[in-house]
């Protein structure tokens, strides 16, 4: 560019210079005669609202009265003011966050828009759909007319008494005996009973029982429910296959080699895979999460340890569908070579043992893969309103889809009918996808064939689980249906002949079906059975039909303590923890005053009931958790 051509843009860039350099100049003088006057009046007018504010607060205190402290009444009203003035000040600034023109009074509220939360299936409607596990619910689970009957006409005033007795005591115990606390309630070990490992299936319906009282009577009861989930996911974590879990590490190479060749060491304590030990663990999180006055249960279910062990077993189930040809599992106990009896892919998942600890003889265990579903079908919503995972989402899709398929192909046989004439479908125990079934057979243990209801999948078919449920309840066709002096109910392969399993006494009286006062009778009888079953005051693994106690299998038995405390909330309608607290201070009373004078209107005479010096926490059941560090 040439020096001619250079002039007149020189000249305009210094014109336009010069106006920048006044402008930068007059910005100070501009602020100072407009923006501060508006800001002082603004000052003012937000004082003299307040000052209004104080001299309303004034009359409404009566401050003008000599007989009032002039000093304090006129704290109270300017503070009483300032609290108005800010409230307004909120109310606006939410007013306008929302896009609204109007401010929003208390006569008047304002509707608003609907949230992303509100959009979503309430959790009442929820709950109805998706049915939590019975044992998380009992007391709610029962019918109004069934209970009346029950508890009015069907039982002795002593068999009440005694059934409440034993639910409270069993309630208390076994967060006495089974349960330990450690890290202020991260984890939680639930022991089994007499054996000292955690069954993620027992350990589900052991903390099941205190789910429903965690929310606003009972706090204390979520930390060790939190701890009990964490503790099952990490289990998980550590083998998927495994049944039982060890309280504390022990080292693989310590262990010997019988024990190492079948899994055993560190963590796991047994690995006989059984596809319940899952569908336990998933279901039970959901129970968690539609449990009522619960703040926040997302909270727990989106820590990354749960959500892994939920992926992870996810995963184990989709390569066990294809158990010839994907599955890394062996067992010793199996046949062919520990794979297990040959299979054919059927879209159900395959399970190496039943929830007896005894082994398959058939690979798909069809009331194993029931309750499955029911687990993957609350895995969806759980996945849809925490998790959002797309991949979870697709391969939880795809699996269920495939066993409710595989459930409905291969576990529904067809039979010689009752009547004599035709055929009936039933649902069979075990297939191999080959053609192979063991059916007119059930396992005392649950999941069941006679639990299906219980189980939560929606898909079952009532139809035929009627038809299955007569058969299994007939010692014409289950041979494990036995028929004692004593006690008449569900045994096992599992234990001696004629052993009734008071656990499956408790299933068949919680799936009864018909009119109320059929199903009242059912309850009744099953109620005073048990009540027959607990030698020891303890509910056990199996007892003699025929003798009756003291003949039955382990001592101490928690999954069935557990299951009286559902069957016998649910016959009579109401909890049993003020007969576990009454139960527990007379404990406490017997062994405070061994050996010690109890005279009239002493301190153990009267029970501690009158002394103001015995808090309220040392009667109940949060003395009863066992905290370690």
């Amino acid at each position: 560019m040439n020096n001619k051509n250079a002039a007149p843009f020189v000249r305009i860039l210094q014109a336009r210079m010069q106006q920048a350099r006044t402008e930068r100049r007059l910005t100070p003088s501009i602020i100072a005669v407009i923006i501060v006057p508006i800001s002082v009046a603004v000052i003012l007018i937000c004082v003299a609202m307040l000052f209004v504010g104080v001299e309303k607060e004034l009359h409404q205190s009566h401050i003008l009265s000599p007989m009032h402290n002039q000093e304090q009444l006129l704290k109270q009203a300017m503070q009483r003011a300032i609290e108005r003035h800010q409230a307004q000040n909120n109310a606006t600034a939410r007013l306008l966050l929302r896009g609204g023109g109007q401010q929003q009074d208390d006569n008047h509220p304002q509707t608003t828009t609907t949230t992303n939360n509100e959009k979503e299936e309430s959790m009442e409607s929820l709950r109805q759909r998706l049915k939590p596990s019975i044992w998380t619910v009992a007391d709610k689970a029962s019918d109004p007319a069934v209970t009346k009957l029950v508890s009015e006409k069907l039982l002795t005033a002593a068999e009440k008494e005694q059934g409440l007795r034993l639910c409270g005591k069993f309630l208390y115990s076994s967060m006495e005996k089974a349960v330990q606390v450690g890290d202020l309630g991260e984890h939680t070990f639930v022991a089994t009973g007499d054996i000292d490992s955690m069954w993620t299936r027992d350990s589900a319906v052991q903390m099941g029982i205190y789910v429903g009282r965690m929310g606003r009577q009972q706090p204390f009861l979520r930390l060790v429910v939190q701890g009990a989930i964490r503790r099952q996911a990490f289990n998980i974590i550590q083998d998927p296959y495994a049944n039982a879990y060890s309280r504390k590490w022990k080292d693989p190479s310590a262990r010997p080699l019988r024990e190492r060749v079948i899994g055993r060491g560190g963590w796991v304590d047994t690995r006989n895979y059984e596809v319940d030990s899952g569908a336990y663990f998933l279901t039970q999180l959901y129970d968690y999460y539609v449990a009522e006055h619960l703040y926040r249960p997302e909270v727990l279910l989106a820590e990354p340890i749960i959500f892994d062990a939920v992926m992870l077993m996810v995963q184990t189930y989709i390569v066990e569908q294809n158990h010839e040809t994907n599955s890394p599992y062996r067992y010793f106990e199996l046949p062919e070579g520990g794979k297990g009896s040959k299979t054919g892919y059927t879209g159900m998942t395959w399970s190496g043992f039943r929830p007896s600890d005894d082994k398959c003889q058939y690979g798909y265990l069809v009331p194993s893969n029931i309750h499955a579903a029911a687990g993957l079908e609350r895995v969806l919503e759980l996945n849809k309103r925490i998790w959002k995972s797309e991949d979870l989402e697709a391969m939880t899709s795809k699996l269920l889809r495939e066993m409710e398929e595989g459930i409905r192909k291969y576990g529904v046989v067809e039979v010689p009918a009752r009547s004599g004439t035709g055929m009936e479908k039933i649902y069979a125990y075990e297939v191999d996808g080959l053609g192979k079934s063991l059916h007119d057979f059930d396992d005392a243990n649950v999941p069941s064939l006679l639990s299906i209801p219980l189980l939560g999948w929606s898909g079952y078919d009532r139809e035929i689980y009627q038809n299955t449920r007569a058969r299994l309840l007939d010692p014409k066709f289950n041979k494990y249906y036995y028929q004692g002096e004593t006690l008449r109910g569900m045994g096992s392969p599992h234990t001696p002949v004629k052993y009734v399993w008071p656990l499956a006494l408790s299933i068949e009286a919680l799936t009864e079906e018909g009119p109320p006062d059929h199903r009242a009778q059912a309850m009744a009888f099953q109620v005073q059975q048990s009540l027959k079953s607990a030698c020891n005051d303890a509910m056990h693994e199996g007892v003699d039909s025929r003798r009756g106690c003291p003949l039955y299998t382990r001592p101490w038995f928690e999954w069935a303590n557990a299951m009286f405390v559902v069957l016998i909330e649910t016959a009579l309608g109401e909890r049993c923890d003020a007969q576990g607290k009454a139960l527990a201070l007379q404990t406490a009373l017997e062994t405070a005053t061994q050996g010690k004078p109890v005279g009239p209107g002493s301190f153990f005479e009267n029970k501690f009931h009158n002394d103001h010096k015995v808090p309220e926490f040392y009667q109940g059941i949060e003395a009863k958790v066992k905290y370690v560090s």
